[in-house]
């Protein structure tokens, strides 16, 4: 198992745009094989926890089965490929952090 976590700035006032493409696309991807999560967030202002809140910002966090099944998401996923064409004039720029999980002992 593996998590891609992406980290999106939108141009400003972009972010409800984002999340209305990302939420429009999220069921179509969850039924791709391999995908366990596929989920969309902001940041918290939840005043008992000190979080820096970024408003033109957001995270994708994503759970696969493995990194292959990731890499044909990317890869050939008709929906993403839809995805990406939508928010082309939304993001700014994005940063990834692919995650698999420790090993203890």
């Amino acid at each position: 198992m593996i998590q891609l976590i992406v980290t999106v700035t939108t141009r400003p006032g972009g972010t409800a745009e984002y999340v209305s493409a990302f939420l429009a696309l999220a069921p179509r991807v969850r039924r791709e094989e391999g995908c366990l999560e596929y989920d969309i967030y902001v940041d918290s202002s939840d005043p008992r926890f000190d979080n820096e809140v970024r408003p033109d910002t957001v995270v994708l966090c994503e759970k696969w089965t493995s990194i292959e099944t990731l890499q044909r998401h990317t890869r050939e996923s008709g929906a993403l490929n839809e995805f990406r064409q939508q928010v082309k004039d939304i993001k700014l720029k994005s940063s990834y952090r692919l995650l698999k999980p420790a090993s203890v002992g």
